[in-house]
């Protein structure tokens, strides 16, 4: 990494900053140059220095200085000599000298001595090992590069802990950075506490390598030396700096030392001041300039050198940034950052209500949220999502920051809740016709009679019948009907959920806003009533059989006709005309429609089609009162066929029903007057149809 902005300075340098005295503290009464001594398993001496600001003392303890054996009750049984002996067994305030000692050993043996100092205790671990260590020293490098399974010793500083529980750390030399999952303290695990590490101190582990998910890791080590570091960061105040711009004080116990600060090359927007000694504590201001853009983070190093030895601390020193408003598109072609994003959308596939996981969705795509709150800034999730009243098919604003797991995109931060767009109720179709207009429902049904599959027009229909008119269903939330309604793929009969909101159009109820969608579930296909008709199929040949096939069938409102001919060049048929009759008694056969009761038929008129089969004029040959005109006809055409459907209304059908609920039909077509064709053949026998 490049550095600007490097100066160095004795720390004996005091300079008059009322903001760094103003922040510096009294720290540490009690420092050990090594909390971890190694006694060669031959016999010797280790030493340490003890510096203190008063008087202190070894505490004494079962397994030291003397390894005392009680009964039950919690009487003496017995006292040895520890195998573990030192020169001093307290001190004054100052620095002090300690040396141990130990004889030869055909075992391991290991001791944790506790220093007490007004009020503060400090963990020396002394360890004698049986075998003398075999492992190599390794870089950080060639850590990395490894083979899986291989134990691994390094030495480095320790630049971060990423858990205190475990021990997960990252350890830097010379050659790059090596990652520890997990720091074994007597070789049981969520002890690392007691090992007293902290960042910047110097440490000597080994364990396997144990890759994770392709990232190489040393797992489980063992910690063989801690050189407790010279340099030491205690406070930053003041981070996050605001957008305009501002100070964030560092405070730093530098114990001897060349002290330096460097800033990364490429956060030119920070810069450091003078350091001040302040009571014995360094003072750093970092000054940042205006932010015009995202919000930015850089990491801070502060050296101190001796005898050609680096010891350092860093500090994280964040800015705010501006907020970017962008689509659930635009926020994934981003790149991973500190930087705050801005997204509107639905929520969908809500997978934990403590924290707040889930899919936001746009018209542009999906993203996974992972954490939300609703105090109003980046930081820690509080497990509060309950309580903010968030559920699937809410449209929602949020503030995050770019982040990844796993090579996958996601909201991160935590982020929190900007606005609650559309705070949708859950209701049957039945319990939204009830609802006040401008409401916002979940509502579930089936959808029936699409009217538009552009804009999404259709009725829906819930579980007890109910029907509602939706005017327009998007696949996402948006103020103004997108068209994108094809997309979604729906039909007639699928189960739809959907959200919209409580609207009256022409003292209409319906389904405004547009709606837009939430999910669906195939319905069983609608069965075709064509398949089930009545039909008659002309068995007659040549002229006989133009007129190929009747069918027919009646619902609760209509009574539909489909009749189909044969097509010739020029189009032979000029009319058709339709017979409806009860079939009981005497009957008159008239070729038309007729309106009147079983005794008395009139034929009302004949219909004049032109080449294509389209129904050009109506002749009418009775009072305009008893006209009865179809609600709709189409005429399909292909190169051998002609194929009419015809919809009546099913009251005048009435007129003709049988006793037996039935009626009976037949058809001809004409060409001009002196030609016709007619199911059945050219006879009375008829098509009966139930009603």
């Amino acid at each position: 990494m490049k550095l600007r902005n490097i100066f160095t300075a004795l720390t004996a340098a005091a300079l008059a900053l009322v903001g760094c005295q103003k922040e510096a503290e009294f720290l540490d009464e009690v420092q050990v140059s090594k909390s971890f001594v190694s006694l060669d398993v031959d016999g010797g001496e280790a030493s340490i220095t003890v510096t203190a600001n008063a008087e202190w003392v070894f505490e004494t303890s079962d397994m030291w200085p003397e390894i005392i054996v009680r009964d039950k009750e919690g009487n003496v049984t017995s006292s040895t000599p520890s195998w573990l002996s030192i020169d001093k067994v307290s001190g004054g305030a100052g620095e002090t000298v300690v040396t141990f000692s130990a004889e030869a050993t055909a075992e391991t043996r290991e001791v944790t001595l506790l220093i007490a100092c007004a009020g503060v205790k400090q963990n020396v671990k002394v360890l004698q090992m049986a075998e003398k260590v075999e492992t190599p020293l390794s870089t950080c490098a060639e850590a990395n590069a490894g083979e899986t399974g291989k134990i691994y010793r390094v030495k480095g500083t320790v630049t971060s802990i990423a858990n205190e529980t475990y021990g997960n750390m990252y350890i830097t030399d010379e050659t790059g950075t090596v990652y520890v999952y997990g720091t074994l303290y007597q070789g049981a695990e969520k002890q690392f506490s007691k090992h007293g590490i902290e960042v910047g101190d110097i440490v000597t582990v080994e364990g396997p390598q144990s890759p994770y998910n392709g990232s190489p890791q040393l797992k489980n080590v063992t910690v063989i030396e801690i050189e407790k570091s010279l340099i030491k960061l205690e406070k930053v105040i003041s981070t996050p700096l605001p957008l305009e711009g501002g100070v964030a004080t560092v405070l730093l116990t530098v114990k001897a030392g060349e002290f330096s600060v460097e800033i990364p090359e490429d956060a030119t927007w920070l810069t450091a001041g003078e350091p001040a000694d302040i009571n014995g504590v360094t003072c750093v201001e970092l000054t940042a300039t205006p932010n015009e853009g995202g919000a930015r983070k850089t990491t801070v190093t502060f050296k101190t050198n001796v005898d050609g030895k680096d010891y350092i601390a860093m500090a994280d020193v964040e800015q705010l940034g501006a907020i970017k408003a962008v689509t659930v598109e635009e926020f994934l072609a981003a790149a991973e950052g500190t930087a705050l994003y801005e997204l509107t959308g639905i929520v969908k596939n809500l997978k934990n209500t403590t924290y707040g996981n889930f899919d936001l969705v746009d018209a542009t795509g999906s993203v996974y949220v992972y954490g939300l709150t609703n105090n109003g800034a980046i930081g820690s999730n509080d497990k509060k999502f309950a309580e903010i009243g968030i559920n699937e098919g809410d449209v929602i604003t949020i503030i995050g920051t770019r982040a990844a797991y796993n090579g996958a995109a996601q909201v991160g931060g935590t982020a929190y809740l900007k606005e609650h767009v559309v705070a949708a109720k859950e209701a049957t179709v039945t319990e939204f016709l009830a609802e006040s207009k401008g409401t916002w429902c979940k509502v579930t049904g089936t959808i029936a009679n699409i009217k538009s599959d552009v804009y999404g027009n259709f009725d829906l229909v819930g579980e007890d019948g109910a029907s509602v008119y939706v005017y327009g269903l998007t696949t996402s939330y948006v103020a103004k009907n997108d068209k994108s309604f094809a997309n979604l793929g729906l039909k007639e009969g699928d189960i739809v959920t959907l959200v919209g909101k409580r609207d009256i159009y022409n003292d209409q109820d319906q389904v405004g806003g547009p709606a837009y969608y939430i999910s669906h579930v195939e319905g069983t296909p609608a069965a075709d009533p064509w398949e089930t008709a009545a039909v008659f199929t002309n068995p007659a040949e040549g002229d006989d059989a133009k007129v190929k096939e009747l069918k027919a069938y009646a619902d609760a409102d209509y009574f539909y006709v489909r009749i189909t001919s044969t097509k010739e060049a020029p189009f032979f048929a000029n009319y058709f005309d339709i017979q409806f009759s009860d079939g009981e008694g005497e009957t008159a056969i008239w070729w038309g429609w007729t309106t009147t009761g079983t005794k008395n038929y009139y034929q009302e008129h004949k219909n004049e089609l032109d080449e294509n089969g389209n129904i050009t004029k109506m002749r009418w040959y009775t009072d305009p009162d008893t006209r009865v005109y179809v609600d709709d006809y189409t005429t399909t055409i292909s190169d051998t066929e002609v194929v009419w459907e015809i919809k009546y209304p099913r009251a005048y059908i009435e007129a003709y029903k049988s006793s037996t609920n039935t009626v009976r039909m037949s058809v001809m077509t004409w060409k001009d007057w002196g030609e016709y064709w007619v199911i059945p053949a050219r006879g009375n026998e008829m098509l009966e149809v139930a009603l």
